[in-house]
């Protein structure tokens, strides 16, 4: 017997600009959508501005390029910062290191009443997560980029895990990648869905 089976709806939030930077690098940003065809990416205004500030590098034009041919899928969203982005195009140091890390988490909070039952996983690269992972909202599920990439091999045989690494540390090979998959303390259910379409048949 056929049966239509749905894609998860995800809300993915990206709080840290090397999480794009390094998929950029590796030509991997579309993995992006590999938990799910109904995966909604969010960045920040901040993680946008620091990911492509520098518009006349390689990896900045294919992360504009990316987000523009995606914009039915990924969110900018504003905040507090928008000030400060302004001073930062022309004063880049003025940004705090932590700011994309802590944009992310107030959009989140904002939201997270809204739309409690949409799994929100949040992706990130920095070590500052690590240290301040008590701070996160209850419904976050916490994934490093190291665990996603390692969660798309599950999902995808095609995938391999290794190869995307080397494609990154080709030309970042100083990134360092931690490994965390932290779910979500209020027991959102996450179970991805590598690839299934709405009207999928079984």
């Amino acid at each position: 017997m056929n049966k239509k089976k749905k894609s998860l709806e995800i809300r993915l939030v990206i709080p840290d600009a090397g999480v794009l930077i390094s998929l950029a690098h590796g030509g991997l940003l579309d993995v992006l959508f590999g938990f799910s065809t109904r995966t909604h990416i969010v960045v920040t205004d901040v993680v946008m501005f620091e990911a492509t500030r520098r518009n006349d590098l390689a990896d900045a034009q294919v992360i504009n390029e990316f987000v523009n041919a995606h914009k039915e899928q990924i969110a900018v969203e504003a905040t507090s910062a928008q000030r400060l982005i302004e001073l930062a195009k022309n004063d880049p140091t003025i940004l705090p290191d932590d700011i994309g890390e802590t944009s992310i988490y107030g959009y989140i909070n904002a939201i997270r009443n809204d739309y409690p039952g949409i799994p929100t996983l949040v992706i990130f690269e920095d070590q500052w997560f690590i240290a301040n992972q008590h701070q996160r909202p209850r419904n976050t599920h916490l994934l490093s980029l190291s665990a996603f990439l390692k969660a798309i091999e599950r999902l995808n045989p095609d995938f391999l895990y290794k190869d995307a690494i080397d494609a990154i540390r080709k030309t970042r090979p100083h990134v360092h990648l931690v490994d965390l998959d932290d779910p979500a303390e209020s027991g959102t259910e996450w179970k991805p869905a590598y690839g299934k379409d709405d009207d999928e048949q079984e």
